[in-house]
């Protein structure tokens, strides 16, 4: 049994859990953040979640039932709502790695709110699970988490990064002008920062 639930316990896996607690905060305060700010900072987190997600170790499930969900429609439905108010015209992007292009000639509309409360829906799940310290839930739910990332949250993550890197770099200047008259707070995270006061993804007191 140690064995097997040793995946838990891995280097990479804790890293990964550290980063996606920290994107899963960071997204609850979405109605706190300047859009400047917001777009900067998952330029950041995104690229490092990717890679920490792709040194998982190999896991199986050990029980048939379902791991637990703990993110309802209301939650979901509330923070893309809040993700799509704060990047206004900008959350529509154009995109053609999806299933439905098969049986369409040109891109798909798209939404960058969507495909980030995708991303936080998996991985707010996983971190709740994780957080009851139970070694074999923990394990299921790594696994769950593993092969969606490999299915589709994957996907979704390098699909955003592009529509997001095009409001920084395209569309900066406009954004931070105005956001000089929203200043509610400096957001200028370094790498190391994102690790700085994480506990496993538990909340802040």
């Amino acid at each position: 049994m140690e064995k097997s639930i040793q995946p838990i316990f891995d280097k990479n896996t804790v890293e990964f859990v550290t980063v996606a607690a920290e994107l899963c905060g960071f997204l609850e305060r979405t109605s706190l953040q300047k859009r400047s700010d917001f777009v900067d900072k998952l330029l950041k987190v995104l690229p490092l979640l990717y890679l920490k997600a792709s040194l998982l170790p190999v896991c199986e499930r050990m029980e048939e039932d379902d791991v637990e969900t703990f993110v309802t429609e209301s939650d979901y439905n509330q923070l893309r709502s809040e993700i799509a108010a704060l990047l206004g015209d900008g959350d529509d992007y154009l995109e053609v790695f999806l299933d439905d292009m098969a049986y369409s000639d040109s891109p798909i509309r798209q939404e960058i709110s969507e495909g980030l409360a995708d991303i936080y829906q998996v991985l707010k799940d996983f971190i709740c699970v994780y957080q009851l310290g139970l070694p074999q839930t923990m394990n299921d739910a790594l696994a769950v988490c593993r092969e969606r990332f490999a299915e589709y949250w994957g996907q979704r993550l390098v699909n955003v990064m592009r529509p997001l890197h095009e409001l920084k770099y395209s569309r900066n200047a406009s954004w931070e002008e105005a956001d000089d008259s929203e200043d509610i707070y400096e957001d200028n995270c370094t790498e190391e920062e994102l690790y700085e006061g994480l506990d496993m993804g538990e909340d802040e007191p």
